[in-house]
């Protein structure tokens, strides 16, 4: 018996290839994948390794070179038909136990193989696709900013009533695909990992306010408050990517105004690290609107999801936004967070690394950038949002107050888009009131939304007069 019976049947059962030769190469010993994918069956042992490797060894007899002993060495191994594959083997020389374990790597080449060939295909996919891409938003690009221009020329020249109204939306059209078409290209060189960051020289304090002052129309709009503070140690000029740091903030800022309909907005930026000229900075943009339930946090950030349909319907939106933003703010090494309840509002939080610029300037202070946003308004605290839509408190009182001033203006100018806004807000604050003022809202908001003037001014008075004896100063 060459071998012990247990090594007989770990051997057979083995996935490599075993044989047991003597000091001329003739083999003693074969386990039953050697005899099958060798060929000779059971006249195995009639065979001497050198039919088997004729390139690998010095005579026919068959002696390894000694520095390949014991050392993983590659080679083709020859079947009885004459036909040879691949073999990763390793070879153990000692007295009258030379074994030989050998392992058919033909199909582990092929999937290697197969790899690079879908690496190279899906390269020359993703090439193709962003090619594509490319094409398209800038053929979108065109016709959308040929209706957007011809639509404000239509604007300059003076219209009124219901073609404004019509034509202010088309605007709207063309604003949102265009953000459209830009979140679709900036998503496809994330994805091929092309987008770069650039470092330059910005002005730091006046990239935020041109970020607010760009969505101070809407929050307006709604009837919205805000309020920006910075801290006052962070340096005027730094160096970074200007364009895609306000992407950043006027994306989590349009968002806030986008899904808030009653109460306030808040920005804060601190410094948080500086080391040389490597600063840190960290940026809350806060908010009163619907918030998001622990369970809707996960899709959040995900390419292509709202946190349910619903939000789509209603808001509008790809779902790349965010998504866009997390990688940015990635690129420019720093993380992202959220903290938010359901219909208490939500508080975005990220960071950024930047530099300092090296030149030295002028210190301005940041409340003269601001002084425009604050108008010294004392901001409640977020944790108090509740007290907005809770019948008769001072910040209920003051909300109702503001929606419906708000609302009877739309009305006079007949912008029946904005009035159906304030009207509901209006419904959603007299949510806990008495039924008979909570009917009275929502025939207000009905009649606003068919935007019927007798019928819609009648109501608001009706409304106005049971708000006067509930809770008086409206």
């Amino acid at each position: 018996m060459l071998l012990g019976e247990d090594v007989y049947c770990f051997a057979d059962a083995s996935l490599e290839i075993i044989l047991k030769f003597d000091d001329n190469g003739h083999i003693l010993y074969a386990n039953s994948l050697a005899k099958e994918e060798l060929g000779y069956g059971e006249k195995i042992i009639e065979v001497s390794l050198g039919k088997l490797f004729p390139s690998e060894l010095h005579t026919e007899e068959g002696s390894f070179p000694i520095d390949t002993v014991g050392e993983m060495t590659e080679g083709m191994m020859y079947r009885k038909n004459g036909t040879c594959f691949p073999v990763r083997m390793v070879v153990k020389v000692k007295g009258d136990q030379n074994l030989l374990f050998a392992i058919n790597v033909a199909k582990r080449i092929e999937t290697e193989r197969k790899l690079v060939r879908m690496k190279e295909e899906m390269e020359e996919t993703l090439k193709v696709r962003n090619e594509f891409v490319a094409n398209v938003t800038h053929e979108l690009r065109t016709p959308v900013n040929g209706i957007r221009g011809h639509v404000t020329n239509l604007l300059e020249n003076g219209v009124s009533g219901d073609v404004k109204n019509t034509l202010d939306i088309i605007i709207r059209c063309c604003d949102n695909m265009s953000a459209i078409i830009n979140n679709i290209l900036d998503f496809s060189k994330l994805e091929a990992g092309k987008f770069v960051i650039e470092q330059k020289e910005f002005n730091f304090y006046k990239m935020v306010n041109h970020t607010v002052e760009t969505n101070i129309p809407a929050i307006n709009a709604k009837g919205l408050r805000i309020m920006v503070n910075i801290d006052k140690t962070i340096p005027e000029y730094l160096i970074g990517d200007e364009l895609r740091l306000t992407q950043i903030l006027n994306n989590f800022l349009s968002n806030a105004v986008k899904f808030t309909s009653v109460g306030y907005i808040n920005i804060e930026v601190t410094k948080t690290l500086q080391f040389d000229d490597e600063i840190e900075l960290f940026f809350v943009v806060s908010d009163t609107g619907i918030g998001i339930s622990p369970e809707e946090k996960d899709k959040l950030f995900k390419s292509f999801s709202q946190v349910d349909a619903s939000i789509t319907r209603k808001y509008g939106g790809t779902g790349l936004g965010l998504a866009i933003t997390k990688q940015l703010i990635e690129l420019m090494h720093g993380n992202v967070h959220l903290d938010s309840e359901k219909g208490k509002g939500s508080s975005f939080s990220f960071s950024v690394r930047l530099h300092v610029a090296q030149k030295a300037k002028e210190e301005q202070s940041s409340s003269e950038h601001f002084e425009f946003i604050n108008q010294n308004q004392e901001m409640p605290g977020f944790d108090s949002v509740e007290k907005f839509f809770q019948f008769g408190t001072p910040e209920n009182v003051q909300e109702i107050k503001s929606k419906m001033e708000k609302l009877i203006l739309c009305m006079e100018v007949e912008a029946w888009d904005k009035a159906e806004n304030f009207a509901h807000n209006i419904k959603e604050l007299v949510e806990q009131a008495p039924k008979d003022l909570k009917r009275s809202a929502f025939r207000l908001e009905m009649n606003v939304r068919k935007g019927d003037y007798d019928k819609s001014v009648e109501q608001y008075n009706s409304l106005k007069a049971l708000l006067e004896e509930n809770i008086g100063g409206i």
